[in-house]
């Protein structure tokens, strides 16, 4: 079998390149939201209650990913996913459409919470489906791409906020991503999306309750997973402290702008975007190297878990200067080497994932992966938030550097256990 992982390969892979579309023009919308909901949160809560809102809003929005994450990997593995994916994207629609008549703190609320509920759905089960669409020998590829258009999100979503808001009002702005899930359902709805092979059993209390225990599992039975599980709250302590602190070490310690802040998260993005071409690259040379499923399978194993715990030995040292108030260039090399841990954890512990289920249980796999992985953020953000105002910005990075090296540690130890009973997933060539 030819291991061919050349960019034309996977692009022309239509059903890939239109779901791709989507994903790419469904977050365009989400990033241009992110900047135009703290803008609307400012005017309606004012400046005192702004971040508050804020704030709270962040945690609903982590909260609904774990609330409903697992009941949409049962629906991913038992129902039509492309009517799933169009069905989350159209009612995001028309909840996003309602955005402009919100007036109160409240309203803002509940479309927060509702609005990624809906996403709790449709980012499972897209990749649940990804693995039998682009096959083996494209799969890290894919995954690369689509963590890609996540850091464009970040990078691209302020300038394109900024370009709206020269030509319509706030409220108006959030239009453009209703308009974003409408387009995304239209591409979607294009092309054939494989899902479970047939209807799984009645969802009596007691099914019901086996099955949103078995995405983790599922997760849980593989040593490699339980490991890239642990660094995933590695990775969410770098990136938290990218979201969180940032802030208060570029204005209150280095007396820097806003401008200078904004310039070191686009570093983020640029490194983790860096780190998820390279790693790409890397894994379609090593693939070169071998043919034939076991050897393919032995080679992808072990370089997902040496990427995943080079994710972590990245964030720690990304994060252990900061007691020593680097100046804003070093800084800015730091925070690229964060975004590049995060990436290098997240994409090797998706293709684990991928490698080690079975396409009927991959959505609840998947779904468990999201929830467990944004459980984490849900207590990162909180945490690193108040170390900075306990102990100051500097302080809290190094303090974050130290639990990365000691959860680094604890993850080398999960790691350890038999491999040969393990599920070898068999993905479409």
């Amino acid at each position: 079998m030819s291991h061919d992982q050349s960019a034309p390969g996977l692009w022309t892979n239509r059903t890939f390149s239109v779901l791709f579309a989507a994903q790419a023009i469904s977050l365009a919308g989400s990033g241009v939201t992110t900047i135009a909901l703290t803008l609307f949160a400012y005017r309606i809560a004012g400046p005192a209650a702004a971040t508050g809102v804020l704030g709270q809003a962040l945690m609903l929005r982590i909260l609904a990913f774990l609330i409903f994450s697992q009941p949409a990997g049962i629906l991913a593995d038992r129902l039509n996913r492309k009517v799933v994916l169009i069905v989350s994207d159209l009612a995001r629609f028309g909840l996003m459409a309602l955005f402009p008549f919100i007036t109160s703190i409240w309203q803002i609320y509940v479309a927060v919470f509702a609005v990624n509920a809906l996403t709790a759905f449709f980012s499972p089960t897209f990749e649940a489906s990804l693995p039998e669409i682009v096959g083996k020998d494209q799969y890290v590829k894919a995954l690369a791409y689509s963590r890609v258009t996540v850091d464009i999100e970040g990078v691209g979503g302020p300038a394109l906020a900024a370009l709206l808001l020269l030509v319509v009002s706030l409220r108006w702005v959030f239009w453009f991503d209703a308009i974003t899930y409408l387009a995304s359902a239209a591409l979607v709805s294009t092309v054939q999306v494989p899902g479970p092979r047939g209807p799984g059993a009645l969802l009596s209390p007691r099914v019901l309750l086996k099955e949103l225990t078995h995405g983790a599992r599922v997760l849980l039975r593989e040593p490699s997973i339980r490991q890239a599980l642990v660094m995933s709250m590695a990775g969410a302590v770098a990136g938290a402290c990218a979201i969180v602190v940032t802030i208060a070490y570029v204005r209150d310690l280095l007396g820097r702008s806003d401008s200078a802040f904004t310039l070191l998260m686009v570093g983020v993005g640029v490194g983790s975007s860096l780190a998820a071409v390279i790693l790409s690259r890397v894994t379609a040379s090593l693939e070169h190297q071998t043919d034939g499923l076991a050897p393919l399978h032995g080679l992808r194993h072990r370089w997902a878990s040496y990427a995943i715990l080079m994710g972590g030995a990245v964030a720690t040292l990304s994060l252990l200067p900061g007691i020593f108030r680097p100046p804003i260039f070093v800084f800015g090399v730091l925070w690229i080497a964060n975004g590049a841990a995060q990436a290098l954890i997240e994409i090797p512990s998706a293709t684990l994932v991928a490698e080690h289920t079975s396409i009927d249980e991959r959505g609840r796999a998947y779904a468990a992966l999201f929830a467990i992985t944004h459980a984490f953020w849900l207590f990162t953000y909180p945490a690193t938030g108040y170390l900075a105002g306990a102990i100051g910005a500097d302080r809290t990075f190094t303090v974050c550097g130290i639990a990365c090296l000691l959860i680094g540690l604890l993850a080398v130890l999960v790691g350890r256990g038999a491999q040969g009973s393990h599920l070898h997933a068999e993905l479409k060539a």
